[in-house]
């Protein structure tokens, strides 16, 4: 069965002899229509081959299908990086910007499914790779962990609201907290892998502690090369120096740091808020006392 179905996913699988036939039957009855006839079949192989190619594709909105767990990398405490295996070596995960693969574990019978937003690369073929923060009580995020390399993992895909259009804001103020950070990275990504995204955007990244500031190494390197994005970070238990060295905040994310460190309150300009549900309530609930528009905040 499965040798049957990777014969369906070549493109020109079932088309060489009609296309020879007709080839044939054209040439020997009228020469004159031979250019309809190649015009015919270039339609016809094209659409073969798309569907082949969209059969291929590994990620399926409506299928739930294995993927093999090929690398686990600890980047702080309680917080990994997985990757999984594409079917192609040549494949991209062409996830939207802002949305999320469901993962999905049998566990004591019952189906449970997360969210996980994967962490975009255009250059990355072969794999994606999503962040996950581990919880004690975590049914998912504890599978996960005891999961040994090799093993696979159900995905399905993509979910998600955001509907991100180069330009569709002058500035964009992002308020992350945690691994709220993965979202938000996909719109960081998309903006400065775009020359023709003239969009600024500003960052605002809340955590607990300096250990607990997710992908910061990169995040700081995006910041030194590209002049449309700036960083700000806050934490919630500093070490010394922390403010006084001018590396952040102290605190959560406040009014204060919003007028300081966001864009300013105006039409052109838009937030977007990732984070633990408590922080994205409240903050949604403080920039529209500030004068965001709903129409302009956009919570993950």
């Amino acid at each position: 069965m499965e040798d049957k179905r990777k014969l369906l996913d070549q493109p020109l699988h079932g088309i060489y002899i009609p296309i020879g036939l007709l080839l044939f039957g054209t040439w020997l009855f009228s020469w004159s229509y031979m250019p309809y006839t190649i015009a015919f079949i270039v339609v016809i192989v094209s659409i073969k081959y798309y569907s082949a190619l969209q059969r291929r594709l590994s990620i399926d909105k409506n299928v739930w299908r294995d993927f093999e767990l090929i690398d686990r990398t600890l980047i702080a405490p309680m917080t990994s990086i997985y990757r999984f295996k594409l079917n192609r070596e040549d494949e991209v995960l062409d996830c939207p910007t802002g949305h999320h693969l469901a993962c999905c574990f049998t566990i004591d019978g019952k189906d449970e499914v997360r969210f996980y937003s994967p962490i975009l690369n255009q250059f990355d073929m072969g794999f994606f790779d999503i962040l996950v923060k581990h919880y004690e009580n975590g049914k998912v995020t504890r599978k996960l962990a005891q999961l040994p390399v090799g093993q696979t993992v159900k995905f399905r895909g993509f979910v998600g609201k955001l509907d991100y259009k180069p330009n569709m804001a002058k500035e964009i103020g992002l308020i992350a907290g945690g691994t709220g950070i993965t979202p938000i990275l996909q719109v960081i990504t998309r903006v400065i892998t775009n020359a023709d995204d003239n969009t600024k955007i500003k960052l605002i990244f809340g955590n607990e502690t300096e250990k607990d500031i997710l992908l910061k190494n990169e995040i700081d390197e995006i910041a030194s090369k590209y002049d449309n994005f700036d960083v700000h970070y806050t934490v919630t238990y500093p070490e010394s120096g922390w403010v006084e060295e001018g590396k952040g905040s102290k605190g959560y994310v406040n009014k204060e740091m919003i007028e300081k460190y966001a864009p300013s309150v105006d039409d052109e300009n838009m937030l977007f808020i990732c984070g633990p549900p408590e922080m994205k309530r409240s903050l949604f609930e403080l920039t529209q006392e500030m004068g965001w528009k709903k129409e302009n905040i956009f919570c993950f």
